[in-house]
């Protein structure tokens, strides 16, 4: 028994009539025949009662029938299900990233994805950028969001979205009173600084200081910039940070852009150079179309008060 002679013997079994069935499925009458005559044999029962006006199933006909249909059904499905795996339409999508990227484009970026792919299972890790590089190593995640570019050979990277480094402080704060901000002005304050060995970024924003004439007064060290506003609004300073932590943050804080030269915060698509999954593929390509037509849009004046 194989599939070719179970479509025939369906259509005979549904037209009642080897006739209506050669016509429907675009063969001649004697080689239908045949197949439901091998098919018969093959079981080793009648399937048909044949008279000179039209067919009758016999009780294993209409058994065979059910069973027929279904496993066109279960086939119909088969492919339907591959198709999908293959064209990147149902899967599983992991993502790392910080909290304050989340607050930035990322956040746009998952909204539009889930609009174009409903049916991928998508959880975000919220991850240290060290963990985030290890997990997609390890395979453990499948895209990376982070503000650096890593070195390992295996992954690959390219420029999701540009930002700038702002100052953040209280309102009240004097120098909450300009409409810019250079670097070395902040040599005096106590500043709630990213831990350096938490992520390249980290050091290079040290780095920065460093290199307009100052090592940061340190008040209070975080993991990730969207811990900030929370200590900023506490008293313990001012901070560097990506400008898109100014989006969802109290107006009791204020952010200011540093001119001249300001430090970058840009945000690098992260992930493996052997990635075979068309789930992942699928986001990258709808990553870059999306980012590149939201790459004039913008974020929050820095300025906002």
């Amino acid at each position: 028994m194989d599939l070719r002679q179970l479509r025939y013997f369906i259509a005979v079994a549904e037209e009642r009539s080897f006739t209506a069935a050669a016509r429907r499925l675009n063969l001649s009458q004697p080689p239908l025949s045949q197949h439901i005559q091998s098919l018969e044999a093959a079981l080793g029962t009648q399937l048909l009662y044949r008279t000179s006006r039209k067919v009758e199933l016999t009780q294993a006909g209409e058994a065979l029938l059910a069973r027929a249909r279904a496993i066109q059904q279960q086939i119909k499905l088969a492919e339907d299900e591959v198709h999908s795996i293959g064209a990147g339409l149902v899967g599983t999508l992991d993502i790392g990233a910080t909290g304050s990227i989340l607050r930035g484009r990322l956040a746009d970026l998952l909204a539009a994805y889930r609009k174009d792919a409903p049916s991928v299972k998508m959880t975000v890790h919220e991850q240290a950028p060290a963990l985030q590089i290890a997990a997609l190593l390890n395979r453990t995640t499948n895209i990376s969001l982070n503000r650096s570019i890593p070195t390992e050979h295996l992954l690959r990277s390219e420029l999701a979205w540009s930002e700038e480094v702002v100052v953040a402080m209280q309102k009240t704060h004097p120098l909450a009173r300009r409409k810019r901000i250079a670097l070395g002005d902040l040599a005096s304050e106590d500043q709630i600084i990213l831990q350096p060995e938490s992520s390249q970024f980290a050091r290079y924003i040290q780095k920065c200081c460093v290199d307009a004439g100052f090592l940061p007064r340190v008040s209070q060290q975080v993991i990730d910039a969207q811990s900030v506003p929370s200590l900023i609004a506490a008293g313990f300073g001012v901070a560097l940070v990506p400008q898109s932590i100014a989006r969802f943050t109290t107006d009791e804080i204020v952010f200011r852009p540093i001119r001249p030269s300001p430090p970058s915060a840009d945000v690098f698509l992260v992930f493996r150079k052997d990635e075979t999954s068309m789930v992942v593929h699928n986001f990258i390509k709808l990553a870059r179309r999306f980012l590149s037509q939201k790459r004039n849009s913008g974020y929050p004046a820095a300025a906002r008060s």
